[in-house]
């Protein structure tokens, strides 16, 4: 173990406490000349807004940050170059407390039990004794028999030596957010990041909003995929058949009373022509309606998918084959959706005929009603952006499909780390994007909560998911709605953050907007890397989400240079300014010149 020097020495004494509260704690210089820089003046010992100081107290110390440096009003008035030199200034500072540590350890504590006296001594904190408080940040508990894993993150500010080993687990382990405006570092604070899996052989799920991440491509141990490729192999789709009833209802929007209702039974007729077809041994039910001689079933004449007739058909039949196969009552869309806008005219019929226990005849006002619908059905499915990306047809299908993509990369002996998912080619068009994004969400979220990422065991090679998604404003808090349809949220990443943690899957975002990210879904973050923020609205939403972080560290967020951040965290025992090391891959981030 490395000995620490004493952070109380005579060279590095600046003044006293004079007093002491909740929130602040005032120090008073006995003279200007303590402002000045010392001998020592390449380690930079002089007192600066933004320092750190160390304040002696009984058995413990504390570690603190001088937040302000005023002269008294009566003094001001005779501030020159000569008197500032000659007489006598008594200049005082506010100094925000951090944290305490053990005098004979001299160990960081978490927590404030207690506050130094009045009249202790102030001294400035060295890089040494900082970066000995920080060795193993966040490291205070142990995970079974092993202790959390150390990453190596950053380094304290104008200072490369100290190197600030960080706690995976106290980082991750309560989803963390990476927040800053644009060009102040977040892109690469998350390829640092996704680094770190790979060196610590982790598993992680990169959403790519803009394709930034793309120089991770090529890497023997990230697997980069890409909706609408332009490059067949490297092309992905999300199957439709792997869509819920909501998602559905984002991509056609119906209203809620006439076209609802209609779509619900046009997906059941076609989820049990689909398992009728499938189906080994059928019942004598299933195969009068199979039977097209019967009226029941109708092959499309121009297209090679059937459809289910209501039509004076028997009612007893249609009940009868939905209690036999009651999967057809899933809200999977295990179906052909090509068939979808020509089922629901077929289920625009009377609801009864004559009295002998049949359908009526068609219903012209219903067809009517859906007409809107349907037209939006074909519209979409014609639509190349949403064929090649849900693979409508065999033809706009790419090589790869996601779910068995990811099914691949979480399998024990896979070789891959890392999985990079690009969007950036997804259009904004009727929400494709948000919607896409959301279904991989909703995804990922019910294999967590199968258990697929939580071991039981020591013997279990199950390992827990880092989901990073980039641009995270563009996708959470976002609703599917016009002047007509339903309202459908896409929640699933909000889900995610609210329950997912105990799974074994674990949420990083990553925003230049904190302030478009839902109240609900920041309280949940319990690490924030905090690059430069500018707007006042953005700071807000950090303080209300981030209890370690008070006003007078976030005062210091709008002059914080590139790579810069505030690390603050339930598990972290301070929040501290670190630069941030610089990535090995760094993303293609760079702003084109104008000229």
């Amino acid at each position: 173990m490395i000995k620490k020097s004493s952070p109380y020495s005579d060279t590095k004494f600046i003044g006293y406490v004079t007093l002491v509260s909740p929130s602040i704690t005032n120090v008073h210089f006995p003279s200007s000349l303590l402002l000045k820089k010392f001998y020592r003046s390449d380690e930079g010992f002089h007192a600066l807004t933004g320092k750190y100081v160390i304040i002696e107290g009984s058995g413990n110390g504390f570690l603190g940050k001088i937040a302000e440096i005023a002269l008294p009003e009566n003094e001001r008035l005779n501030l020159t170059d000569s008197n500032y030199e000659r007489d006598s200034f008594h200049p005082t500072g506010k100094v925000e407390i951090l944290l305490c540590f053990d005098n004979f350890e001299l160990a960081a504590r978490k927590g404030l039990d207690q506050l130094p006296p009045v009249g202790a001594k102030v001294y400035m904190c060295s890089n040494d004794f900082l970066g000995s408080l920080l060795t193993e940040f966040g490291n205070t508990k142990e995970v079974g028999d092993k202790k959390n894993k150390l990453i190596q993150f950053a380094h304290l500010p104008q200072d490369e030596n100290h190197v600030v080993n960080v706690s995976a687990q106290a980082l991750f382990g309560r989803h963390c957010a990476v927040v800053g405006t644009t060009g102040g570092g977040k892109s690469w604070t998350v390829a640092k990041l996704i680094q770190e899996v790979l060196l610590n052989k982790g598993k992680a799920i990169l959403i790519d909003a803009t394709g930034e991440y793309k120089s991770y491509k090529g890497h023997s141990k990230v697997d980069f995929l890409e909706f609408n490729s332009a490059v067949k192999a490297d092309g992905v789709y999300f199957n439709y058949r792997n869509l819920r009833e909501t998602d559905i209802y984002a991509l056609f929007r119906p209203t809620g009373q006439a076209q609802i209702p209609k779509l619900q039974e046009a997906m059941r007729s076609l989820r049990l022509i689909d398992i009728i077809k499938s189906k080994g041994e059928k019942t004598e039910n299933d195969k009068h309606i199979e039977a097209v001689a019967n009226g029941f079933w109708s092959a499309h004449e121009t297209r090679e998918y059937a459809l289910l007739l209501k039509v004076n058909n028997e009612r007893k039949r249609i009940i009868t084959a939905y209690k036999e196969n009651i999967s057809v009552f899933n809200v999977s869309c295990d179906f052909d959706i090509n068939a979808l806008p020509f089922q629901i005219f077929n289920e625009c019929v009377k609801d009864f005929g004559n009295g002998d226990g049949k359908y009526g005849g068609a219903d012209q006002n219903a067809a009517g009603f859906c007409q809107s619908m349907i037209s939006r059905i074909l519209v979409t499915l014609g639509s190349e952006s949403f064929k090649s990306t849900f693979g409508f047809t065999e033809e706009s299908k790419a090589d790869n499909e996601f779910t068995s993509k990811v099914e691949e990369f979480l399998k024990p002996e896979s070789e891959k780390d890392v999985l990079i998912i690009s969007v950036a080619n997804i259009p904004s068009e009727n929400k494709l994007r948000e919607i896409l994004v959301n279904t991989i969400g909703r995804f990922l979220l019910e294999k967590a909560l199968k258990g697929d990422f939580k071991s039981i065991n020591t013997k279990d090679q199950k390992k827990s998911l880092l989901l990073f998604l980039d641009e995270a404003h563009l996708f959470l808090d976002k609703k599917i709605k016009d002047e007509y349809s339903i309202e459908v949220e896409l929640d699933a990443f909000d889900r995610i953050a609210k329950e997912c943690r105990k799974y074994g899957l674990f949420l990083v975002l990553s925003t230049q907007m904190p302030r478009d990210i839902p109240k609900g879904v920041l309280s949940q973050m319990g690490t924030f890397i905090v690059h430069r923020l500018i707007n006042q609205q953005d700071r807000e939403a950090i303080e209300y989400a981030c209890s370690e972080a008070n006003k007078s560290a976030l005062a210091f967020l709008p002059i914080l240079s590139s790579g810069e951040a505030m690390l603050t965290g339930v598990d972290f025992p301070m929040p501290i300014v670190l630069k941030i090391i610089e990535p090995e891959i760094k993303p293609d981030s760079v702003t084109p010149k104008v000229f």
